[in-house]
């Protein structure tokens, strides 16, 4: 399967899910449920929609709890805080410009799905190849976890094999 399909799974298991657990609830727990979800919703979408070079900085501080992990593909590991301010930092400073795309949001409790893009543009090297010039577009899913309007865990998974492909590099067998 495509990994287009699996986000597009693993959205929709969750969204299902999500209907299941507030079709639960009391009238006015679910109204209380409903306007913190959409608190949630748009701590996630001001994360992906406003971060750029100038205000990474201020938006981690006002966005992200300083306890905050974060797990990318199929890592166990987690990336903390600093490290992964660390992460952003280096790669802005690579591509002042990645534009994000919110493609489909779903909030369940303290959780948020989002399914988005990122586009650059390959002007420096990346991942060992060189510089094209041509606009690199891969798809991605994240949950993120939040409390008290900051997000405390991000789990994420990104099509690295489709940027791969858009930067002319191949998957061999060894």
């Amino acid at each position: 399967m495509k990994t287009s399909t699996y986000i597009i799974l693993i959205t929709l298991l969750f969204a299902i899910s999500c209907q299941i657990e507030k079709n639960k609830g009391e009238p006015d727990a679910a109204n209380n449920q409903q306007s913190t979800e959409e608190l949630n919703k748009s701590v996630v979408s001001k994360w992906l929609l406003e971060i750029n070079k100038d205000n990474f900085v201020e938006l981690f501080d006002e966005l992200w709890s300083d306890s905050c992990r974060q797990y990318f593909n199929s890592s166990t590991e987690p990336v903390e805080y600093d490290d992964f301010k660390q992460m952003i930092f280096n790669m802005y400073r690579e591509y002042p410009v990645i534009e994000h795309r919110i493609h489909d949001m779903v909030a369940c409790e303290d959780k948020v799905a989002a399914k988005f893009s990122a586009i650059v543009v390959h002007d420096t090297t990346m991942f060992g190849a060189p510089p094209t010039g041509k606009t690199i577009e891969w798809n991605a899913i994240a949950i993120f976890q939040l409390s008290n309007g900051k997000i405390q865990i991000r789990w994420e998974v990104t099509d690295l094999l489709g940027m791969y492909e858009q930067l002319g590099m191949e998957l061999k067998q060894k």
